[in-house]
């Protein structure tokens, strides 16, 4: 008799759960810093231009992994969990993209780059505070939306696919330096498709070439910063050369 009380219950339970109506739709974003692109309101709408409603909607008739593929195919989403409550609860958890650099054709069209290497496009609603990499830049970014860097090879032949590697791994390893990101402000493509940097301090260029020993390069520099130009002042060189391995090269003001 117990076995068949506990059975009954269960039915009664699940056929109860079935018959459970949307709520409330909560909304929790994760902004990565401050990188306001997306909010509530925007999220709530994708739910409810789905056809959802409030009080009407049984939550069996809303499948969350749809809900989740929907959101991420939003530039601004990075990632998204969507899971409901018996209570009638809906939960959108989303984390917004996080941009390490905007990026400039020669035609003024830009776009942002994500710490994931993901092409994002400008946001009416918040601009994001990161560094400017422009110069000699044909591409049409624009076009290239929601790709990643690392599939640009396989989507076009346009040699700017290697300039804007070097310009995401420039950008994405300065990003993860609280100097850094602190110092550089503007990464600079040349006549001969290799990065300048533009500092904050210091009325210099910083020559590194390509995005290749970055790391090694950038000690280098910020060793000179502590033992060179500390010494001789911040205005003493015009270019500072990291091209060469072992060595800074210096051109005077």
């Amino acid at each position: 008799m117990a076995v068949v009380a506990l059975f009954v219950l269960l039915v009664a339970a699940v056929s109860a759960s079935n018959e459970i109506r949307l709520k409330h739709v909560v909304v929790k974003i994760d902004y990565a810093g401050e990188n306001f692109f997306i909010d509530e309101d925007q999220i709530e709408e994708t739910i409810f231009d789905l056809g959802y409603s409030i009080d009407s909607t049984l939550l069996r008739d809303i499948n969350p992994g749809n809900l989740e593929h929907l959101l991420e195919n939003n530039a601004f989403i990075q990632e998204a969990e969507v899971y409901a409550e018996l209570n009638g609860d809906l939960h959108l958890d989303v984390k917004a993209r996080k941009p390490v650099v905007r990026v400039f054709n020669d035609l003024g069209i830009s776009v942002y780059i994500d710490h994931e290497g993901s092409i994002m496009p400008l946001s009416s609603k918040f601009t994001a505070r990161v560094p400017v990499a422009n110069g000699n830049i044909t591409l049409m970014l624009h076009q290239y939306i929601g790709k990643n860097i690392s599939e640009l090879a396989k989507l076009t032949d346009h040699p700017d696919v290697e300039v804007l590697v070097d310009i995401y791994t420039v950008a994405q390893t300065c990003s993860k330096s609280k100097f850094w990101s602190s110092q550089i402000n503007q990464l600079y493509v040349n006549r001969d498709k290799e990065i300048e940097l533009i500092p904050r301090v210091g009325d210099h260029h910083i020559l590194i070439g390509h995005s290749n020993d970055l790391d090694k390069k950038l000690n280098k520099l910020k060793y000179f910063y502590a033992e060179g130009l500390d010494k001789t002042g911040w205005n003493e060189y015009k270019v500072i050369n990291l091209k060469y391995a072992n060595q800074v090269v210096c051109t005077k003001s």
